[in-house]
């Protein structure tokens, strides 16, 4: 599953069925919700990120156009400890003319390594599967990239769940993006 933004660069065959990506995205506007840290080693407050995100549905506002049937979960600055770390949840949308009370964030074209978020893409990463939280970046940073020749900078570039539901809302899949850039060869 592409994204309007996202251009497929190279596919790699991990094995048992299981593949990353290596996607460019360009720039982009996305629309919802963010909260960041108070200091530079903290968590967000995510019950209260959650509390005004929810918020927003209540009171029956909805961004316009946005992507149908996704949404996402943004984490900014976790690879840096020079930067709070911030959360964002929300839809990647068209226009920066939407109702009050959403945050609009731009995205800058960015390479990010692309994967499946499931059982199936753990094990062949001899990695736990996701139980909620923080994302499974280290799948990306510890494994996956230095294998496939890639690394994990302090970037502004933040890791995305992008999350796909099904007509009725249930989650139908997520995908991690991590910004990554080739390794300098010696």
């Amino acid at each position: 599953m592409t994204h309007i933004q996202e251009k497929i660069l190279e596919t790699f065959d991990l094995g048992s069925g299981a593949s990353a990506q290596l996607v460019r995205w360009d720039e982009t506007l996305w629309c919802g919700k963010i909260l960041f840290a108070e200091n530079n080693t903290d968590e967000p407050d995510m019950e209260k990120l959650m509390e005004e995100f929810v918020a927003l549905g209540d009171a029956e506002l909805s961004p316009l156009d946005p992507e149908a049937g996704w949404d996402v979960c943004m984490s900014f600055n976790y690879l840096s400890a020079e930067r709070p770390s911030g959360v964002f949840f929300g839809f990647l949308v068209q226009s920066h003319k939407q109702p009050r009370g959403f945050d609009m964030r731009w995205l800058p074209e960015g390479r990010y390594l692309k994967l499946e978020i499931n059982e199936q893409t753990a094990r062949v990463l001899e990695s736990e599967p996701m139980e909620g939280g923080v994302p499974p970046y280290q799948w990306v940073s510890e494994a996956l990239g230095p294998r496939l020749g890639f690394s994990c900078p302090d970037s502004e570039l933040p890791l995305v769940e992008y999350y796909h539901h099904k007509e009725d809302g249930t989650i139908d899949g997520c995908w991690l993006y991590v910004p990554v850039q080739e390794k300098a060869r010696a």
